[in-house]
C-alpha cells in the first residue's frame, strides 16, 4: 500500500494534522470514558491551535475544544457542569439576526439553494392564478429569497398570479419588517400579494390544525419550502430513535476520519482512501451515488418508524395537497446517537464550511469581524448543538440526502426531479458568486452543494404520491452509497492523511 509522504514536522501544516488528530483522540477517550487522557489531549489541541494561530481549522478548533471541555467536566463535576454558563443563552437577538443576513450574504451555497428553490416554485406554478407559498425556513429565512420570487413572477409571460406568502418565524420585529418591505415590493411591481406572519417555528405549529395555522384555502395552488429546518423534527425521539436509520451499522473510527481526509486529499492514492474506508458496505459516511437509488419494499416488511412529530408534520403537510415541496438540507450525518460518530461528521463537515466562508470572506473584501460573528452566532452555535447536547434538546440532527429521500416516501411524497433550468440556476449562482471552489452536483434528480467536491447543502423537490403504499424495511435494502470523489489537494492534505495514519 502506498502512504503519503510524511509532513514536514515543524511546518504549518503538520501543526494542523496534529491539531486534527489531537480533537479526533479526543472524541475518542471522551466517549470512552478516559477523561484523563481526554484531558491530555485535549491540553495538546489547544495548545496546537494557539500555535497556529489564524486560518479555518483553528479557529473551528475554539468552539469544538470547548464543547469537548464540558463534555469533560459533565461526568466529573456534575454540579460544576450545571452551573457554567451556556453561551447560547445570552446570543442578543438583533446580533443573531445580522449574523444570519451576513451568512447569507456571504456564503454562496444558500443563496445558490433560494435560487434553485424559487425556480422550482415557478415551474409548479406555471399558469396558476392563485398562489399560496409557505416559508418554513424560520431564522434562515431572508426576505431577499421572496422579493425575487415576487420579481420573477411579476415577468410570467401569463402575468402575475395573486400570491399570498404565509412566514413562520418565531421573531416578531423580523416579521413586521419583512412584511413591510414585501408589501413594498409587491405594491411597485403591481403585484397582488397579501403576506400571513406566524409566531413560531416548526416544531410548535399545530399539526392538529396545520390548515388553519398556515391560512390554507381552497382554490389556491401551494408550494411548502422547509429550508434547514425539518431536521429539528427529528428530535422528537429519543436518541435510540432518532438514529433508528443506522441500526445495525458498527462505527468504522477509521472510515470516519477518511471522509476528512477525502475532502482534502487529492495526493492520498485511492489505495489509502479504500483502505481506510474498508471498502465495507457497513460505511455509514458514504454519500450516495444516486439518492434516490432505492427500491420498494416488499409487502411483507415490518412498517418503517419515524419520530413522531417528523411522521406528524408530513402527514399534515401531504394533506394539504401541495403542488411541490421544496427541501434544503445540511448534507452531513449529525443525528446519531454515537458521540464519537458525531464528532468525526462534524469536525470534517464544519472544517469545510469554514474554510468555504474564509474564502468567500476574502474574495468579498469583507472585515474579518463580520466572518468571525458569522463563526460564532451561526455556525458555532450549530457545532454546539450537535457536540454538546442530547436527547430532546439536541436539534441540529442534520441527515444526509438518501435519508431524508427515504423518509420523504415512506411519508407518501414522490420525487420531482429538479429540471435542467433549475440544475443550471445552482450552477450560474455559484458561478456568479466568484468564490472558487464551490461545485454543485446534480444526484438523482437532486442537488448537491459542495465545497471542494465536498457536499454541503441538498436541495430536493417532491409532491404528494396519491398512489403511495407505506410500509419499508431495513436501511440496507434501501441505501445504494458511494464515496464521494476526492477534491483537488488543499490545506487539508496533511492533516487528514496523518488523522487516518494515527488510528490505524
Amino acid at each position: 500500500m502506498m502512504h503519503p509522504p510524511p509532513p514536514t514536522e515543524n511546518g504549518p501544516a503538520s501543526r494542523l494534522a496534529h491539531l486534527g488528530r489531537a480533537l479526533c483522540e479526543c472524541a475518542a477517550d471522551v466517549e470512552a470514558g478516559s477523561m484523563e487522557k481526554a484531558a491530555r489531549c485535549l491540553s495538546r489541541a489547544t495548545g496546537l491551535a494557539a500555535a497556529a494561530r489564524d486560518g479555518p481549522l483553528p479557529r473551528l478548533a475554539a468552539p469544538v475544544a470547548d464543547c469537548l471541555a464540558r463534555r469533560l467536566i459533565r461526568p466529573m463535576v456534575p454540579a460544576v457542569a450545571g452551573a457554567l454558563i451556556d453561551p447560547s443563552d445570552h446570543l442578543d437577538r438583533r446580533c443573531v439576526r445580522a449574523a444570519r443576513r451576513s451568512f447569507f450574504e456571504l456564503s454562496p451555497f444558500p443563496k445558490a439553494a433560494v435560487a434553485v428553490g424559487n425556480r422550482v416554485i415557478l415551474e409548479a406554478m406555471e399558469n396558476e392564478k392563485n398562489v399560496h407559498v409557505i416559508d418554513l425556513a424560520g431564522p434562515a429565512a431572508q426576505p431577499s429569497q421572496w422579493i425575487q420570487l415576487l420579481r420573477e413572477f411579476h415577468s410570467r409571460p401569463e402575468g402575475a398570479p395573486h400570491l399570498r406568502l404565509t412566514i413562520v418565524h418565531d421573531d416578531g420585529e423580523f416579521l413586521a419588517k419583512v412584511s413591510e418591505s414585501l408589501t413594498d415590493e409587491a405594491d411597485e411591481l403591481d403585484v397582488p400579494f397579501q403576506v400571513h406572519c406566524v409566531a413560531g417555528q416548526i416544531e410548535t405549529l399545530d399539526l392538529n390544525d396545520l390548515h388553519g395555522v398556515l391560512g390554507l384555502k381552497s382554490g389556491e395552488a401551494s408550494a411548502i419550502v422547509c429550508t434547514t429546518r425539518l431536521h429539528r423534527l427529528l428530535a422528537a425521539a429519543d436518541d435510540a430513535a432518532s438514529s433508528s436509520l443506522s441500526a445495525g451499522h458498527h462505527f468504522n473510527q477509521t472510515a470516519s476520519i477518511a471522509r476528512l481526509q477525502q475532502m482534502a486529499s487529492g495526493s492520498c492514492p485511492p489505495s489509502i482512501r479504500g483502505a481506510a474506508c474498508g471498502d465495507d458496505d457497513d460505511d455509514p459516511y458514504r454519500s450516495p451515488a444516486t439518492p434516490l437509488g432505492f427500491v420498494s419494499p416488499p409487502l411483507t416488511t415490518p412498517p418503517f418508524q419515524m419520530p413522531p412529530a417528523l411522521a406528524g408534520f408530513l402527514s399534515a403537510a401531504r394533506a394539504a395537497s401541495p403542488k411541490v415541496v421544496v427541501l434544503v438540507e445540511q448534507e452531513a450525518g449529525h443525528n446519531g446517537a454515537s458521540f464519537r460518530k458525531r464528532f468525526a461528521e462534524a469536525l470534517s463537515y464544519y472544517a469545510a464550511a469554514y474554510d468555504s466562508l474564509d474564502a468567500a470572506a476574502a474574495a468579498y473584501r469583507r472585515p474579518a469581524a463580520e466572518r468571525a460573528e458569522v463563526e460564532r452566532a451561526v455556525l458555532g452555535e450549530e457545532i454546539r448543538d450537535v457536540l454538546l447536547r442530547e436527547g430532546a434538546r439536541r436539534r441540529e440532527r442534520h441527515d444526509r440526502l438518501h435519508q431524508w429521500a427515504l423518509r420523504m416516501e415512506v411519508a407518501g411524497f414522490r420525487s420531482v426531479p429538479l429540471s435542467y433550468a433549475a440544475l443550471r440556476q445552482g450552477v450560474d449562482t455559484l458561478r456568479r458568486c466568484g468564490v472558487g471552489g464551490c461545485e454543485s452536483r446534480e444526484h438523482g434528480g437532486c442537488l448537491l452543494l459542495c465545497w471542494r467536491s465536498w457536499p454541503l447543502y441538498s436541495v430536493s423537490a417532491w409532491r404528494p404520491d396519491r398512489g403511495s403504499a407505506y410500509g419499508v424495511g431495513s436501511e440496507e435494502e434501501y441505501l445504494s452509497p458511494s464515496t464521494p470523489s476526492a477534491p483537488p489537494a488543499h490545506w487539508f492534505d496533511e492533516l487528514m492523511c496523518m488523522a487516518v495514519q494515527s488510528l490505524h
